[in-house]
């Protein structure tokens, strides 16, 4: 009878600590899908950054334009000179989803220099 308790008694503990692992394997993967997406949203912000510099006037943004790690990103630049705000969605190839959003002041003088004057991530 004890040896029976035993085993059942290890069977249980056991089969917590792979429940636990499986849990935390999946936490760690959401997180990491996560970190793609904002990556992705940063990479449509400074492409936005790049078009600006070269000509303070662009507002056209960008629609799912695609990365080579299978991610996306959308962009649209509104607002009226010196004053713009640039909102970038990057998706992850999984599906994950963040938001960077920018009020920015441009220079008046090429080259064009921004200032981030507010940055709301994921709001």
């Amino acid at each position: 009878m004890i040896v029976v308790f035993a085993i059942a008694l290890i069977a249980t503990i056991t089969m917590g600590i792979l429940e636990m692992t499986t849990e935390e394997f999946q936490l760690m993967q959401n997180q990491l899908y996560a970190a793609q997406a904002m990556c992705t949203a940063e990479a449509g912000l400074n492409a936005a950054f790049a078009k600006i510099r070269a000509n303070s006037s662009w507002t056209t943004g960008f629609t799912s334009t695609s990365l080579p790690n299978g991610g996306t990103y959308t962009v649209t630049v509104t607002g009226t000179l010196p004053d713009r705000r640039i909102i970038s969605t990057g998706t992850s190839p999984q599906g994950y989803i963040a938001r960077i959003d920018a009020d920015v002041t441009i220079s008046t003088v090429s080259p064009y220099k921004i200032r981030i004057d507010k940055l709301r991530v994921n709001e």
